[in-house]
């Protein structure tokens, strides 16, 4: 990557890491209909991850900047291991194809098989590799590339808050 895209990158990071305001915003609810290297075959929905953080990761094989960022996500998924994290890499491709890259590109996280990029297209994924970080509520609290993942974005996606209930609501409740 030369120097101008490494900076239009960390200028669109830092864009949409600073420029929120207000609540983050929930994850689409898509599901994925088969799972690799997961205790479960497939996702019906991201809400039944609930509880744990979910950092999803839209990558491919043939893609050599998501190839590059492997070792890092491994990393990060290893260092929060045994904690209320899942790390979820999703791809549009198909099981053959992902099976033969994974013999020679050890992956710790779970495979998502997008088939037909319906979680892929709801998350409004135009270019890869792109990470979501998603809190134990369902919502999106960062957005950015892999390269740029921190523990520490990860950390505040489990020390996220529950979302505030609205006084209106609250009243309105039986």
């Amino acid at each position: 990557m030369n120097a101008r895209a490494a900076a239009l990158l960390l200028l669109t990071a830092l864009a949409t890491a600073c420029g929120r305001k207000g609540p983050a915003p929930l994850a689409p609810d898509v599901g994925l209909p088969e799972l690799l290297q997961s205790p479960r075959a497939s996702l019906p929905a991201l809400s039944s991850l609930r509880g744990q953080a979910v950092v999803i990761d839209f990558w491919a094989t043939w893609c050599p900047a998501c190839v590059e960022t492997l070792p890092h996500m491994n990393k990060l998924a290893k260092k929060f291991a045994g904690r209320p994290v899942v790390f979820l890499s999703v791809t549009d491709e198909d099981r053959a194809t992902v099976q033969d890259f994974l013999r020679t590109h050890p992956m710790r996280p779970w495979i998502g098989l997008d088939e037909g990029a319906r979680m892929t297209q709801a998350f409004g994924v135009r270019e890869i590799p792109q990470t979501f970080v998603l809190d134990a509520y369902g919502r999106v609290q960062h957005k950015l590339s892999p390269s740029f993942l921190y523990a520490s974005d990860i950390q505040d996606a489990l020390d996220a808050r529950p979302p505030a209930v609205s006084t209106s609501a609250a009243r309105a409740a039986p």
